[in-house]
Parts: structure tokens; sequence; C-alpha cells
């Protein structure tokens, strides 16, 4: 059975006006920058350069994602908050010259540019849907953030198509962390985000009667 089409651990996120990791006022802009670990279907033609390593490094870069505001429910050691993001894009690129590094204090010189200098990228695309959960209440800080994705090219666009012809979405997915410490987060980074993408291609109709139908529920 094959894996997540994409898989990393990790990619981190950053917004240098958000006071704390809960609150993401309105308006501001949330960006990320990470290096894929693993690929399979239909990418896993890239897994030459992966495991074992090899010469290639490939790098996400998330930005154009503009906060919605914060929503909190529950009381003081119970809270659950929730940011939703409009627009944002999405570019997955291949560099043969690894040199991409989680330096502090984003931006700088080599955040985002040590991800985004490897040519044309691979893949593009557009969030239809982006949100980030967290809480005041998990021991080691965790918490989720996911989105769906429209790809919109690269040079492996063609990839994203299913055999019928039909687009496969991309649901990016997976757990956060804000727990400050040396191994976990980097300086000035919001999120660390160990996480995945799916391609959501849709199942062709098969015919069927009612009998068969009937048959499935006993």
């Amino acid at each position: 059975m094959a894996g997540p089409t994409l898989d990393w651990d990790p990619l981190f996120v950053y917004m240098p006006a958000a006071a704390n990791a809960h609150v993401q006022p309105a308006g501001l802009e949330l960006k990320g920058v990470g290096i894929v670990s693993k690929f399979d279907v239909p990418l896993d033609s890239l897994n030459q350069y992966i495991s074992p390593p090899g010469p290639n490094e490939y790098t996400i870069f998330i930005h154009g994602l503009s906060s919605a505001g914060t929503d909190s429910i529950g009381s003081p050691g119970s809270k659950l908050y929730t940011t939703d993001y409009t627009g944002g894009s999405i570019e997955i690129y291949e560099d043969s010259t690894p040199d991409a590094s989680f330096d502090p204090n984003p931006e700088n010189t080599g955040v985002p540019g040590d991800f985004i200098d490897g040519g044309p990228p691979i893949l593009t695309g557009s969030f239809t849907r982006f949100v980030v959960q967290t809480n005041d209440f998990t021991v080691h800080k965790t918490g989720n953030m996911e989105g769906d994705i429209l790809w919109t090219g690269g040079t492996l666009f063609v990839k994203t198509v299913s055999k019928s012809g039909a687009p496969c979405p991309g649901l990016f997915t997976g757990g956060i962390t804000w727990e400050p410490l040396p191994n976990v987060l980097v300086p000035g980074y919001l999120f660390r985000h160990d996480g995945k993408i799916d391609f959501n291609c849709p199942v062709p109709t098969q015919p069927s009667t009612w009998g068969r139908i009937k048959s499935s529920y006993r």
C-alpha cells in the first residue's frame, strides 16, 4: 500500500509579528520552509535521491497565507485556539546543490532563499483551505495544521492528474509543536510541523445493482 505522496519532518513555520503561538492576528502572513524526507506514488521515482541520500535536495515553501484572526473556546487550562487562513501558495523545488538550513529568526539570507533557489519548481499549488489549531493543555504543546491544495503547475504537474484525466487535489496535514526546546524549535519560528501531502485522486463511479449494495451491509 502506498504511503504519503510527500513526507517531511521538519517544516518550520514563521510569523514574526505574532506575539505567541496561539494568537495569529488577522491580516498577518504565515510562511514556512521544509525539507522533503520521502516520496511515494506518483512521485516515487524521486526516492532515488532521498534513500539512500543522493545529490539532490527537495524543499517546500508555503507563503501568502493571510490570517482571518484567531477564535478560541473553553476556559484557561482547556482552551482550543483555531485560526483560519485565506489565500496562500505552496512550491516544491528540486536542488542539485543542497544548501537549505533553518536559520534562526527569519526572514534572512537563508530563509526562504536557500529553499527556493533550485530552479523552476517541480510542483506549485494554491491553498483552498488552511487552518491552524493550538491549545493550552497538551503536555508537549502539540496541535495540528492542515490545508487543501489545488495544483496549478510545475515541471511535474502531469503527476497531479489521475489516469482518467481528473485533477488530484493535495491534502497538506500533520502535527505541530511550539515547545521551545533547542532540539525541537529553532528560535524565531512559530511552529515545527511534522507532516505530509496525500494526493486525493477521484475514484471512478462503478456500476452496481441493488442486490450487490444490500449484500455489502450483511
